[in-house]
């Protein structure tokens, strides 16, 4: 049985469009109704967080890429998100400190959905059905959006970037004057670089750092970002989250291969994990790689190894989009990246990245 999932706003999505929940993909619009609020709940949402992140699963959740709630939908889509997640290359070696916030307006959904005519003129036909109007359907719009900015300060070991975050900690917090001034000072002490992110969906888009080293003016933009939703909250929002429903919750006929779409979204949850982790562990070989300097390298492991280590990444990153880009085009023969590998002919080998030792 499918269910409902929360996924991120994409173009194309509106009230009622029908979704295809493997990829993502809005398509014709299949269901009417009226949409509204709770009643009596006009009041917005806003959360602030401030803190040090180790992986690209935690900026990913940070994003609202979140493979459990969406159930996989849309993960190896072209996304803004995903994008800025790529970009961002968290790794290990480095510090990276997160500052974040998200402001959500009343959320509103369809009341009462039913199919539209020409979506019930075919409803008999589950397979043309599908074809048009794919397996779910947007029930509702979340408004509002999401701010996010990365430092990063690199470093030479996972060590050196804990004794950074022990520097830096208290101050960061509120990325305060003082917070600038032991910036500073870690850079003279371990002569490491720092680096700026900035993503946000709504708000102003003037939003700009004069000076990139400094932390204070990251926290700067989050309340001129802020400040801009508190002065015209609907000026600044924009859709950024849906929700899908089943379209058998109004009237619609239940897909034929309704288990096999749950196989699929198994094995695209567990895709995109395994991507995350393992582009982790390809930051760090690319970083140890562009900053051989910075490493010792201890027998048997050379710059060579370190190398091979990233190419080992990368081919197990690309098993991993052709193994959910199989489970998209054909669910029935949805596998993990491990199986979809041995499948191959010739048979391939998963994992093949491996991180050096020593």
């Amino acid at each position: 049985m499918l269910t409902q999932v929360t996924v991120p706003y994409s173009p194309g999505y509106d009230y009622g469009k029908g979704v295809d929940l493997a990829t993502g993909s809005p398509m014709g619009h299949v269901v009417d109704g009226a949409f509204s609020g709770v009643d009596d709940a006009m009041g917005s949402i806003s959360s602030f967080d401030i803190r040090r992140i180790h992986t690209t699963a935690e900026l990913e959740k940070s994003l609202s890429i979140n493979v459990e709630a969406s159930g996989g939908c849309g993960c190896f889509s072209a996304s803004g998100r995903f994008d800025f997640a790529q970009s961002s290359k968290i790794q290990s070696s480095s510090l990276f400190l997160l500052i974040s916030a998200k402001v959500t307006l009343p959320f509103h959904g369809i009341d009462e959905p039913k199919l539209s005519g020409s979506a019930a003129a075919i409803s008999s036909n589950p397979e043309l059905f599908q074809s048009r109007y794919g397996n779910m359907f947007v029930n509702g719009v979340g408004r509002g959006g999401m701010f996010l900015a990365v430092l990063q300060m690199d470093t030479a070991s996972s060590e050196e970037a804990q004794a950074v975050s022990m520097e830096l900690s208290g101050s960061y917090g509120l990325f305060s004057a003082d917070a600038k001034m032991k910036m500073e000072s870690m850079q003279r002490h371990f002569h490491e670089d720092v680096r700026t992110t900035v993503y946000h969906e709504g708000g102003p888009i003037n939003l700009i750092m004069g000076d990139v080293t400094d932390p204070s003016q990251m926290y700067g933009l989050l309340q001129q970002w802020l400040n801009a939703f508190q002065t015209d909250p609907n000026a600044n929002a924009v859709p950024y989250f849906v929700t899908l429903a089943p379209i058998s919750i109004a009237d619609g006929p239940i897909p034929p291969n309704a288990a096999q779409v749950r196989q699929a979204q198994d094995v695209l949850v567990e895709c995109a994990k395994e991507r995350s982790s393992r582009l982790d562990q390809m930051n760090l070989m690319d970083f140890i790689t562009l900053n051989p300097g910075k490493f010792t390298f201890t027998a048997p492991t050379t710059l060579q190894t370190v190398q091979e280590a990233f190419r080992g990444f990368q081919v197990d990153i690309d098993i991993i989009a052709q193994a959910a880009a199989a489970a998209i085009n054909d669910p029935k023969t949805a596998c993990l990246p491990v199986d979809f590998a041995a499948k191959q002919t010739p048979a391939r080998r998963f994992p093949q990245g491996l991180t050096p030792d020593p």
